[in-house]
Formats: structure tokens, sequence, C-alpha cells
């Protein structure tokens, strides 16, 4: 039996069914529950016969206008039935399927994630009656972009241009192999992306996340359909065959024994990030593979290339980096920590409380400038480095975004967003404090 306060909370209805002349028709209802039953009263001058036995919809909705642009408190009700004649001569439509929505129990964009899940499942049982595929289509290249999530490159870019520096300051700089470095780690990073994706998709962690950001819940290329389980595996397998090409060039050229080792401890930590049967992220190690994949393997790794050797001077500029481009990961990770339990996914964020998640955040941002201080302090690199120090402020903006929006997934895209930032922009300011220190 339906609820009356349902209907209550509507003012207008319409009802839609396909007319005698076999086109889609829309009329205005009025809409009383009698006995638990919904009974309909039509216009003036309309043949209420021209209803008898018709399947139709019963819609209704509700939008607030905004002075400032835009909407709230939308929500909407849709009945689907049969209408038949009821007692008294009224119409009466004998239901057999409802929905609804209403954002203040289910944010509009959480909505759009679960209806996408059902128009694809729709689009694929059509597909199949009519004989035809029926898929989501975006450019190549854009289909690419979201597919590897190319922005993310920056986390790539800032460990690449530290090691750099580092050597760069030791008197080694040779922009041609830098440049090869970076082309190397970056085909390697979006494969790292991609299996990522395919992995949470396969093993559940991105299918139970209803609510996915621009920095959390993966990229939904497969989830939406954009690619297909093998495009993926094909796709990252080419990516870590062409990233390790580059390396073996590399190593060809600077030393195949060294290189040859972070070349597959990068790839295992890649690969295994989420690959059975490490599963490095559901066990909570995910942290730290990122941590020494993009602080010592990276930064250590273009060093060598650059000077032919390694120092502890390289090993000093690797851990910051390592740390910021973590901090990313760790703070990506408080949106999805709900879903990645439910998954089975236990990260470290997965693992502590609210105050022992924000506990470890100071304490990994405080570890980042102090290992920074220390460069110059230990002789391990010049004073320039410190200009890096002036990204505290926005780290401190970044710990109290986190801590006021922790546990609102939507709220907490500008703090993810503050956060990539920062992590960004203090390791190129570290690389630069490198190269400005070589030159004076």
């Amino acid at each position: 039996m339906l609820d009356p306060k349902l209907l209550e909370r509507f003012e207008q209805f319409a009802l839609s069914f396909i007319d005698e002349d076999g086109y889609p028709a829309s009329i205005p209802v009025t809409v009383a529950l009698i006995d638990g039953q919904i009974r309909l009263k039509v216009p003036r001058g309309f043949d209420p016969e021209r209803l008898q036995s018709k399947i139709a919809n019963l819609v209704a909705n509700h939008i607030t206008p905004l002075p400032s642009g835009g909407y709230t408190d939308r929500r909407y009700i849709v009945f689907r039935g049969r209408v038949i004649h009821a007692e008294g001569g009224e119409l009466q439509l004998e239901t057999f399927r409802e929905y609804s929505w209403d954002e203040h129990k289910t944010p509009f964009p959480e909505y759009v994630e679960i209806t996408t899940n059902s128009a694809r499942a729709y689009l694929e049982s059509l597909g199949k009656r009519l004989g035809e595929t029926f898929k989501p289509r975006l450019g190549l290249f854009w289909s690419f972009f979201r597919t590897v999530r190319l922005p993310f490159l920056l986390a790539t870019l800032g460990p690449v241009l530290v090691g750099g520096g580092a050597a760069y300051y030791r008197g080694y700089f040779h922009p041609v192999l830098l440049l090869l470095t970076f082309a190397g780690l970056a085909l390697i990073h979006m494969a790292l992306n991609l299996a990522n994706d395919y992995y949470d998709t396969l093993l559940g962690a991105d299918v139970v996340n209803r609510r996915p950001t621009p920095f959390s819940g993966g990229s939904r290329a497969l989830i939406y359909g954009l690619v297909s389980t093998t495009e993926a595996r094909i796709l990252f397998s080419s990516l870590f065959a062409a990233g390790v090409g580059v390396g073996a060039y590399l190593a060809l050229l600077r030393g195949p024994l060294e290189i040859a080792i972070l070349i597959v401890s990068g790839i295992f930590l890649a690969y295994f990030y989420t690959a059975p049967p490490f599963k490095l992220a559901y066990r909570g190690l995910g942290e730290f593979a990122v941590f020494a994949g993009f602080g010592p393997l990276i930064v250590l790794g273009t060093y060598f290339v650059q000077a032919g050797s390694l120092d502890s001077a390289a090993l000093m500029a690797s851990i910051p980096a390592g740390l910021l481009i973590m901090l990313i990961l760790y703070v990506n990770e408080i949106p999805d920590a709900l879903f990645d339990k439910e998954a089975g996914k236990r990260t470290l964020v997965t693992r502590l409380s609210k105050r022992g998640v924000m506990v470890l955040l100071a304490a990994f941002l405080l570890l980042v400038y102090l290992f920074i201080a220390l460069i110059p302090v230990l002789s391990l690199g010049p004073p320039t480095v410190l200009i890096a120090l002036t990204t505290i402020p926005l780290s401190l903006r970044v710990f109290k975004e986190v801590d006021r929006n922790f546990g609102n997934q939507y709220a907490m895209i500008p703090s993810m967003s503050l956060n990539v930032k920062n992590s960004v922009v203090t390791c190129i300011l570290l690389a630069a404090g490198y190269f400005v220190g070589a030159l004076l």
C-alpha cells in the first residue's frame, strides 16, 4: 500500500502514455490516494476512454530555483502501471513499478553513478534484442586521456625533476636523457593507472564505489564501458612494455645492472600494487609502494641516468619527493575508505580512525619539510632548496580542509585538489632549488 505522504510532497502530476496514433502524449492530472490506490482525474474535455487499459507513467517532480542560478531540493517519482476503471467511474492507475530520487537521500553525483550502470545494463539488453552494440563513445584522445588519467603524470614529473636537479647540482646534466627518463617513467605510470583500474574493477573496489570523484574511485573507464577488460589488459601491457623498452635503452647507455634493478623493482611495485597475488594496496602496503616507487626509485633512477652513479645526496632528495607523492594517494584514499572496506581493500586509511588518519597526515607533512630542511644542514644540497619550505602555509590549509571535510566525499574534492597542488608545487620548488643552487 502506498504511503500518502509520498504523494503529498508533490504538487503537480503528469500522465504519459502512447496515444491511439502511436505517438507519446502527456496530460496533467489530479491525483488522489484512496484506500491505498492511485485515482486519476483528467482535464475537462479529455475523453477518459482514451486511457482505458493503457500502460502509462504517472510522473511528479519538484525543484526549487536558486536566486544565484541552479536548483536545489530536487526530487521526482514515477509510477508505471495500467489505467483501469475504478468504482464510481473514476480512473485508477494499477501500478506495477515505482522509482524515485530525492537529492536529500542520494546526492546527485551518486545518483548519476547509480543510474549510469542501470543505463548501461539496459543498453546491453536492448542491443542483444536488436542485434546491435550500444556503448558510450569518446574521441580517441579523450578516451585515452581518461583511461590512463594523463593529468596524474604530474606525480611522475615532480620526482624526475628532483632527480635531475640533484644531478645538475653535482655537475651532471643531459637534457635528452632527462626527457627520455620522463617518457619511460610516464609510460609505466600510465600502465600503473590502467592496471590499477583493471584489477580494482575485477576485485570489486571500483564497482562498489558509488561516489567517485575526479581524484578518487578510479577513472571509471571500465565501469562505464569506454574500454573492455580485454582492451584494458592489452593497453596496460603495451604501456609497460614500451616503458621497459625505454628503460632498456637507457640501461645500455648508462649502466645495465643498476638500471635493470630499478626497472624490475618499479614494475613489480606498479603491477602488483593491485594485481594478485600480492595486491599491495589491499594489504595496507600501497602507501609504502607509492613512496618507494615515486621517491627513491624515480629520483635515484633519474639521478643515475644523469650522473652514472648514485650517492647519498640523491637518496636524501628522494625522501621528501616520495612522501609528497604518497600524500596524494593518502588523501585521495579518504573518500574511498567506506567502499574500500566493503570490497576488502584494506588501505592504510581504512585501518585508522579519523584521528589516526589526521595524526598520520600531520606526521607525513612534518617529515616532508624536516627532510627538506636537513638537505643543506647535512651538506647534501644547496641552501636554495629551502625555497620549498614556502609551501608550509599551503600544507596547513590542506590539513585544515581535509579535517573539516573528512567523511563527505564530494566536499573533499577541493581538499584533494589543494593537496595535489601542494605536493606537486613543493616537489617542483625542491627541484628548482637544486637547479638554482647550481647556478649561484
